[in-house]
This record gives structure tokens, sequence and C-alpha cells, in this order.
């Protein structure tokens, strides 16, 4: 990126600080350091080096801790860590510019969820503040919901039986008020048993917190709830009470007065333990693990040993086997399954999720993650702002990777069914960077009545909006959905031979630890590259029917013209023969061309020679504001010579005033890239900018070079392509193109087909409802 490129994005933010000759370190070469400038701002912490060989941007709220390290003779280290697993160590030349930026970066952490990252963030042009209403009512119904055994509970309306679920739950149709109102009160945080996932068979998953149980108490409408959730699957007459505690755990609980169900006072229960620690417990596998990632030069049986001793993979086996225990009383058994943990907001949501992504094709695509997530995590509160620590008020010890132990649990079984996902790995880190960055405000607040409080639909964007408008970057090319897998149930076997670390996660900003060349991302490349070069592929055989019609027409003309000239000839023979007598002599007209240039004449005239003629565009005043475009802006718009000037058989009736010229035709030809450069070639952008796990490479579709996203254009109607549809342009290519004359009458045109488009659209359906209201009074 160039100088003023860089100040303009600085210039965006307020400046608080900025710092001359820092040495960023490697953290596996100590020797390896870059010198550069250091930019404080409202919002981000900027490393750039002034070569461009390097630059890193840091935002605040993804910032975990600041940490001085003793002072050594090159100046004073100061090491940032993030909550997405970057650690830089950043050598200050002096020590009072060190302290400065030590305390500053401490001062500009939010102390308030209004001073969010989201509500400052002004996202680009392509992204609106729009955001596409989630409705719960909508995915119920589309697991058939409400029915006969299930019924819509609108008590919540106002957040009165518990103010963090959603206004609208969905209860036993045999459940009244006084059941719903009487379990509210005998359960942890009001959170009663409600209905979170009906299978086809009829099973269901219910999720609640604790019972306000103790040694001895007992609810009544608890219990009488309980029983109308068991009636209402009509195939089992047992079901499954699942608690994701140790039991160690729930037992202590009695002695504060909760606990869990007494198998005495609820009939036809089976109960059963998933030992999955609590958050203080992740929270410390996490650090382990961090530290195992961060070790320097350690041997295989040192980087073993530490990884086996954080128990990070041994949680997510627990988690995952929790969600397979679920999924089998389901699908197999056909038994209702109610699970909790302490108070149903953590360990709950990671098991009903799960194992609603287990059972369900649907919560595997995009879309249906998308419901997933809102449902599971948003709709019934899992505390996000506390787990993440969005603000300095929140108490350290409530924060806990519990959200991205569920991602992992995702990923690993994306590793076991690589065809049956159709997002990628990539969707899965932004969800995790995002639900601690605030820089959208769906993970803002720790329930649905926190962010109606906060107004963030109408202040902020939304997350899912980025996606949508970025829908290709995050789908998975192995995704098949035509496969077993993909429609079918998923019962893992999982073993300690199963999982692995997650390496693009924990690693992603360590380039020499990470593979070469990423599957994934080499196929989504060539997906893309194969859709350019056939979209541009059936634009050039369009073109060639077209020359072919344009040719025939000329020879069905000249064959006209040869007949009419035989006739006349004809004539004159019949003329000649009656006045043979009467003969004269006419000397021979002499061409002046020398046999060699009538036989270069004709082979002018030749079909193949005007063919390539046509094809061959002229060649173009010197110019040099479109030496690099490859072709000219100079083209006056009256020498346009159009190609045919009438409707071939095989156009449609968008495709009448599409009469290409020779311009168009050049603009065509240079406006897509036959070969594109390999992913695996370039570390950083052409901004300087790093490329990572998480940072996609875009290839410009018109010259092949990758590009990081914000050095992308996405709206750009390529001319080369036969679907006018939008095309990844790097923006040197997009100004080249947007300067020629030929574009804007190409973008005038697509513009008329869209309109026209619309409009035979809604004729159709006009007609149409005057065809079914004639129907209907006949």
């Amino acid at each position: 990126m160039k100088t003023l490129d860089r100040a303009r994005y600085i210039r965006a933010d307020f400046m608080y600080q900025t710092v001359e000759n820092v040495r960023l370190t490697d953290r596996f070469n100590t020797r390896q350091q870059i010198i550069g400038t250091l930019y404080l701002t409202a919002t981000h912490l900027i490393f750039i080096d002034p070569e461009g060989k390097r630059e890193t941007w840091i935002l605040h709220s993804l910032i975990s801790s600041v940490d001085k390290l003793p002072t050594t003779q090159q100046g004073c280290p100061l090491r940032v860590r993030t909550k997405h697993f970057l650690s830089a160590e950043l050598t200050i030349p002096k020590e009072r510019d060190c302290a400065d930026l030590y305390t500053t970066l401490n001062q500009l952490k939010p102390d308030s969820y209004e001073k969010l990252y989201c509500f400052l963030y002004q996202a680009p042009n392509y992204l609106e503040k729009i955001w596409d209403p989630f409705l719960l009512a909508t995915e119920y119904m589309r697991m058939g919901v409400p029915n006969t055994d299930w019924k819509v509970e609108d008590g919540n309306s106002n957040f009165d039986l518990c103010d963090t679920y959603p206004p609208l739950i969905y209860v036993p149709a045999m459940a009244t008020k006084a059941m719903l109102i009487g379990s509210s009160k005998f359960r942890s945080r009001g959170r009663l048993p409600v209905l979170t996932y009906l299978h086809p068979n009829g099973a269901s998953i219910t999720r609640c917190s604790q019972p306000l149980s103790g040694f001895s108490a007992r609810c009544q409408e608890d219990e009488q709830l309980l029983q109308c959730i068991l009636k209402a699957n009509p195939h089992s007459t047992t079901m499954y009470i699942i608690d994701t505690r140790p039991r160690i755990n729930a037992v202590a609980n009695r002695a504060a007065g909760k606990g869990y169900e007494n198998e005495d006072y609820y009939s036809n229960i089976q109960f059963k333990f998933c030992p999955i620690d609590n958050i203080h417990v992740m929270r410390g596998s996490l650090q382990k693990l961090i530290e195992t990632c961060e070790m320097k030069n350690p041997t295989m049986n040192q980087y073993l040993s530490a990884l086996d001793d954080s128990f990070w993979l041994q949680h997510i086996k627990a988690v995952l086997d929790a969600a397979i225990l679920i999924t089998r009383a389901i699908e197999i058994e056909k038994k209702n399954v109610l699970i909790h943990c302490s108070d149903g907001w953590d360990r709950t949501a990671q098991c009903c999720s799960l194992s609603s992504l287990l059972l369900c094709p649907y919560y595997r695509s995009i879309h249906g993650f998308r419901m997933l997530i809102e449902k599971e995590w948003l709709s019934f509160g899992h505390k996000f702002s506390d787990r993440c620590g969005h603000t300095t008020t929140s108490d350290s010890k409530e924060q806990s990777p519990i959200f991205l132990q569920f991602l992992e649990a995702v990923w690993q079984l994306s590793q076991i069914y690589p065809t049956a996902f159709e997002f990628n790995e990539r969707f899965l880190i932004s969800l995790h960077d995002h639900s601690h960055s605030c820089q959208y405000g769906n993970f803002v607040g720790n329930c649905e009545k926190d962010r109606l409080d906060l107004c963030v639909k109408e202040r902020t964007y939304s997350f899912w909006n980025f996606i949508i408008q970025n829908i290709n970057d995050f789908k998975n090319p192995l995704f098949r959905p035509q496969s077993s897998y993909a429609n079918e149930v998923l019962l893992p076997t999982i073993t300690s031979q199963t999982l692995k670390l997650w390496l693009n996660m924990y690693h992603r900003f360590e380039s020499a630890l990470l593979p070469k060349e990423n599957i994934s991302n080499t196929l989504t490349r060539l997906v893309d590259h194969t859709t350019s070069l056939s979209d541009h592929a059936q634009l050039l055989e369009k073109r060639i029917r077209e020359l072919r019609s344009t040719l025939d027409a000329d020879q069905i003309t000249l064959s006209s013209s040869a007949t009419t000239a035989s006739n006349e000839d004809a004539d004159d023979s019949d003329i000649e023969k009656g006045n043979q007598s009467n003969k004269i002599c006419l000397p021979e007209f002499d061409s002046g061309l020398s046999d060699v240039d009538l036989c270069q004449t004709q082979q002018r005239d030749s079909i193949p020679s005007r063919m390539n003629t046509i094809l061959q565009p002229p060649p173009p005043p010197p110019s040099s504001s479109d030496v690099e475009s490859g072709f000219s802006g100079d083209y006056s718009p009256h020498g346009k010579i159009p190609l045919s000037s009438f409707i071939l058989p095989h156009q449609s009736s968008l495709d009448i005033n599409d009469i290409p010229t020779l311009e168009r035709i050049a603009l065509e030809l240079n406006s897509i890239a036959l070969d594109w450069r390999s992913y695996n070639a370039p570390v950083h952008c052409d901004c300087s900018l790093p490329f990572d796990s998480a940072q996609r490479k875009y290839n410009c579709w018109r010259c092949g070079e990758n590009f990081c996203t914000r050095c992308i254009e996405r709206s750009i109607h390529l001319p080369g392509l036969y679907s006018n549809s939008l095309a990844p342009v790097c923006k040197t290519c997009a100004r080249s193109i947007k300067s020629s004359p030929s574009f804007a009458d190409f973008s005038a045109l697509v513009k008329s087909k869209s309109t026209d488009f619309i409009r035979s659209q809604t004729a159709m359906k006009l007609s149409r409802s005057m065809v079914d209201q004639f129907n209907t009074l006949r």
C-alpha cells in the first residue's frame, strides 16, 4: 500500500500516540526483527514497516493482555496478546514512550456497552446497516411446531417468566400457565424446561437450568411439566435427563440449595451425568494451551507433554461425547431428552446445538448454522459479554472459552465428515473472532433482552449481513449436498486418535507452522477460476455464433448477387448470338495488379480472413493511462462498426440490442485473466497486510494476481462474462476498466437488461395472477 493510502486509513481514527523505530520480534527467530512505526488510534494499534513488508492492525477490543517485559539494550519490550491468538512483542526505544503506551492501551478498553466498537464502526459501502430479521417462530415452524403436542406460549413477552429467554417459548400443549410459573420459580435463574429441537420421529430436545432442590425440596408443577414433556412423544414411555456436569459438582451444588432432580419424585425418568467441567476449568485449560503454542523451540516430548497437560482436547472430546449420547437417544431410542447444567447457558448450549447439528442436515448449511446460533446461543441467552470479556467491568472469573469449544467441536466434526458441511473453516474462525471483536452488534450483551435495550439492530451492523455479502468466501468446496453424510444423522465414533489440534485457529499467525498449501483454499480458487473461464467461454461461443450468422448472411447475399449476374450473362449471350455479325471487340481492362497481388486480394476477401479481421481489435493509439489495461479508452463512439444489425435465431429478447462492436469485443477479451497466480506464492498483500487463515486471498478476475479483501472491489460487471455477474477485481484493474468509454456503454446495456428482465418477470406474475383470478371466477 502506498504511504498516502496508509495515512488515509490512519487518519480515519483519532491519533493518540506515534512511536518511531519500534522493533517487532519474530517469536520463532528472535534475531529477525522488523523496525517500523507504531500508531495508537482510538480503535486500533497499528504497526507499519516503512519498506512495506508488513502491516499489522490490532483492534483494541481484541486485546486480552498487555505485559511489560524486562528492559533490554534495545529498549523496553511490550508483549501484546489478543483474543484471536496473536502474540506480538514490541520493543519501544524509550522507556517513557513504553510506559505511556502501556497506560493508554489499558485506558482505551471500553468500560461500558456504549463504548464498544460496534457503535463506532463504519462499514464499507457494500455493507448496509440492514438486519435480516431472525424470527424464532419461523425456525419452529420449519420443525412443524406448533402442533397437537407442542404449543407456543407468549407469557414471557415482557420477560416476566425468565429475563434470559426469548419472548416466545414453546412448551407441551398439555402444560398449564400454573405449571410454567411454578417450574420457573423452581429452576435457577427462572430458566424452566422449554422445547429447542423436535425430530421428525417425534422425539424432542428440551433445555433448562438446574432445579433449586437442595437435599429434599421438590416442586409439583415442575414434576407435572416434565410429565407433559414425556407424554408429548407418543413413541416412548420414558425420557432422559442429561446433567452435563460432573456428578461431584452437582452434589456440591446441593449444599447451596441447588443440585439436580431427585429420581424418586420424577417417574419414568432416566438420569445421566455427562462430565463436562465448568467455566473456570475451561479458562485454565485454554491458558495452558496458549502457553503451549507460545513455547520457543520445544522438543517433541516437551510440546506433546504440554499439550496433554492442558487437557484441551480431552475437554473437546467430553463435549462431543455428550452430544453423541443425546443424538443416539433421539435417533435410535426415540426418547425425549432434557438437558441442563448449572444455569443452562454454557454446557447446555454446547450440547443442544451440537446434538441438533448431528441430527439435522439443515443446520450443516450456512443459513441453517446461522439459525442454530441465533436460537441456541443468542435467543436462549449465552452470556457473550461476560464470557468474552467485552468490557472492563466484566468479571475476569466469568470469562471462559465456551463458544470457542463449540466451534472447535464443529470443526472436528467437519474433519471427520468433510463433505457434510456447506461452510468452511474460515466461517468458524470469523464467528469466533467477531464474537470477541464487537465489530457487529450480534454478540453484544448476555441475552436477547440486553440487545433490545441497547437497540443494536438500529445502531449497529449485522455479522450475518457481512456473511451474506461475502457468502462465497465461506463455502466449503468439498460440500456435496447429494452425499449420504449430508442428508443423514451423523453418529461419529470419537476416540483419542480422532481429534487433532486446530492449527489454523491457534497458530494462524505463524506461517512457518502452517501447511504451505491449504487444500480448501486451493479448491476454492480452482472453483472460482473454473467459473470465470466457463462464463467467459459462454460469451465467446455466443460471439462466434453471431460471427458465423453474419458471415452466412453475407454469403447468401453474395450468392444471390452471383445468381442475378449469371442470369444477366445468359441474356447477354443470347443477344450476342443474335448479333454475332455485329460483335465489337473491346480492349481488355488492365487492373494494374500482378498475379501475386490478385492472389493476396482474394485471400483478404476470404471468410477466415474476414473473421480474423473482425476478431482482431484495431491497434490503440499510445496512451500512458491505459498501458496496464491492455486496451485504449480513446476510441470515438461515432466510429463503432456493428457486426450485425439483425436479430439472430438464438438471441433472446434481452440480446436484441446487444450488438457487439470491435471496441466491445476488445474490451471483452481483455477483461478476463486466463492464468491466475497460486495462493501459496504471496505471504503479504500488495498493501502489506499479511495473509493468515482467517484472511482470504482473492484472485483478481482481470489480472489474476492475489489481493486481500480491502484491495478488492466486488461491484464490477466484467464485460467478458456471459452472465454479467459481479466479479472480484482489484482496485487498479477496476479504475482501468471504468476509464474506457466502451465500459460506459456496456454498463448502460447491463442496466437496461436488468430493467427489462424485472419488467418481464413482473408482467409474467401479473398475467399469472390474472389467470388465477379468471379461474377462480369460473
